[in-house]
């Protein structure tokens, strides 16, 4: 009896042993492989925290009611929606505070919101930037370079309907409150659209579209709206917005490889932005703004 239960002890003891050194060589193989997720050499697992981030999708401000639309809000409406982020403790922050925060290298604000124009409306500029100043607020404002080049050749200014142009971008890049993101050069456009010869939407790679083919294209494009800002108004964004947030695997992968720190979508979610996890800063979700809810609204729901 007392050989069977001495067996029986070292049998489980063995076990136990090999269990232990199993989980110290996972454990040790799991932090070793951090990097291929993202992950910062220099944060511990106790290190990293997550803040909970939402981002508000505007495009255009007007002061004439017969424009509003999906798209399209009264200024009145944007500086609601300001008084309510300022009474109930929002802080805006720019994407490169974003990135250095997931860096390691800035702290965020207890309640910290992104605001977003794409397209680049001159009304982003006339209406939207004395409101932003008014409430203390910031804003990044994605452009898409063929609609600037356009109204930087031509004498057409109204911010009811026009783009901003390359002097106007440069306005809005020596004010510290804004921040300038890509939006394409010539691919914000829809299947149907006369000039989308390619009949593609937006970034999309289309179906049966070669990687290579893909990959050229979405290159060119998007280099090409890089070096006009960068010609023009010297900046070199890191964030891209994704035109009707078309988006695929291939596209993803190409910013990253190109230097952009961080891609937004028009998924309608919160995010968690992680301290050392670069790719919590890929396909970052955004609410839209339209006519029909307020920020009130899309932030209480």
């Amino acid at each position: 009896m007392f050989v069977v239960r001495l067996k029986t002890l070292v049998f489980f003891s063995v076990i136990f042993i090999i269990s232990v050194v199993v989980g110290i060589v996972g454990f040790s193989s799991l932090r070793n492989n951090d990097s291929q997720f993202g992950f910062a050499e220099s944060f511990s697992e106790d290190d990293r925290t997550s803040v909970e981030l939402p981002i508000i999708m505007y495009h255009g401000l007007t002061k004439n009611p017969s424009k509003v639309n999906a798209y399209v809000i009264p200024i009145s409406s944007f500086e609601e929606d300001l008084k309510y982020l300022k009474e109930n403790g929002y802080t805006t922050v720019l994407m490169e505070d974003v990135i250095n925060y997931v860096d390691g290298n800035e702290a965020l604000p207890e309640k910290p919101i992104v605001l977003t124009f794409d397209d680049g409306f001159e009304n982003n500029l006339e209406y939207g930037l004395p409101l932003l100043e008014k409430y203390d607020m910031k804003a990044v404002v994605s452009i898409v370079g063929q609609y600037a080049e356009k109204f930087s050749s031509i004498d057409d200014s109204n911010p009811e309907y026009a783009y901003l142009t390359w002097d106007n971008i440069k306005e809005l890049v020596d004010n510290d409150r804004l921040e300038i993101g890509n939006h394409s050069y010539n691919m914000h456009m829809l299947p149907g659209d006369k000039n989308n010869k390619d009949n593609r939407k937006g970034v999309g790679q289309k179906n049966g579209e070669s990687d290579e083919t893909y990959r050229e294209k979405f290159i060119a494009d998007t280099e090409k709206n890089q070096q006009l800002l960068k010609d023009n108004c010297d900046i070199t964004p890191v964030t891209y917005a994704y035109p009707y947030g078309e988006m695929c695997k291939n596209s993803e992968a190409i910013l990253k490889e190109l230097g952009y720190r961080a891609t937004l979508s028009c998924l309608q979610k919160d995010n968690y932005i992680t301290q050392g996890n670069p790719d919590s800063l890929y396909c970052l979700s955004r609410y839209l703004r339209s006519n029909t809810k307020s920020v009130a609204q899309l932030l209480q729901k």
